[in-house]
């Protein structure tokens, strides 16, 4: 559901002080008109009142728009996103992160997935380096733990099972038998999870390098709350690990670090998720052609 509609700012007589609306291909000027229009805090604005900026983004297009007054990032999702994404699942989820402070505020969204956020001004996403700074490295796992542990009860469960084998039969068959092997082997790990390692937390479930930022401040925030649930904590850790390209030994310092702010976990358990969730990439990026060959 929308949240409650903030008060409307005044007519934009004043703005345009900045530079001229920045023309994406994707998303070409008229189209933004039309997207305006749907968002109440944007409807007396024309997008030639701000600097607008595009921002990286898969299943979204996203823009940082901003004026001598307001500074918000716009989410526009892709059309083919709604059939694999629980919007009211995400609104419901992203609200109680932010009220655990990891989050950003948003000021706005809709049922089909358009939102107006609170930019974080002076923020970037964290990189590979960044990985490897022992203090940015604590942060971000006592961020990750602060999640896991806050006992909130997020909307929608992630069954990596069923996951697996959805993806897995929707891959084209000329690939599909270049996955068949890793695929089998990821099921074999999945059915042998020991069963007290079973246990589920609120999850982001896309912790890529680009959904995580750090601020001018240090602190680091979690956006694009799209595939968050209940997930096993190792999801979230496994993901990390992937998108950064971490070694065993930067893997073993990951789950050291985390136990000290949330539980112990362990680390073969989290290089068998590593794998796991390696194959359910490799198929959902076949399926939706991201990928040439395997």
């Amino acid at each position: 559901m929308p949240k409650k509609q903030q008060r409307r700012p005044p007519a934009p007589a004043r703005r345009n002080k900045l530079k001229p609306v920045t023309i994406v291909a994707a998303v070409p000027v008229s189209t933004l008109e039309i997207i305006f229009k749907r968002v109440p805090l944007l409807a007396e604005f024309h997008p030639r009142d701000f600097t607008i900026r595009p921002l990286p983004g898969f299943t979204n297009h996203n823009f940082h728009l901003q004026n001598d007054e307001h500074d918000w990032v716009l989410r526009i999702p892709k059309p083919e996103t709604n059939q694999t994404i629980n919007r009211q699942h995400e609104v419901h989820n992203a609200r109680l992160a932010n009220s655990l402070g990891i989050a950003p505020d948003s000021v706005w969204c809709d049922k089909s997935g358009l939102s107006l956020s609170v930019s974080l001004a002076d923020s970037r996403s964290i990189s590979t380096d960044d990985m490897d700074n022992e203090t940015t490295l604590g942060k971000l796992l006592k961020t990750i733990s602060r999640l896991h542990k806050s006992k909130n009860k997020f909307l929608g469960t992630v069954d990596l099972a069923e996951l697996l084998s959805h993806y897995y039969e929707q891959v084209p068959g000329h690939l599909q038998n270049q996955i068949e092997p890793s695929y089998r082997i990821a099921i074999a790990k999945l059915e042998s999870l020991p069963e007290k390692e079973k246990m589920l937390v609120p999850s982001h479930n896309d912790l890529v390098l680009e959904n995580i930022l750090l601020d001018a401040a240090g602190q680091i925030w979690l956006i694009d709350w799209e595939y968050s649930s209940m997930a096993s904590p190792y999801w979230d850790l496994a993901t990390l690990c992937n998108a950064a390209k971490l070694d065993q030994t930067q893997c073993a310092g990951l789950i050291t670090e985390y136990g000290n702010h949330c539980r112990n976990l362990v680390p073969e358990i989290l290089s068998d998720y590593r794998y796991m969730l390696d194959v359910l990439s490799t198929c959902w990026m076949a399926v939706f052609g991201e990928t040439d060959g395997i």
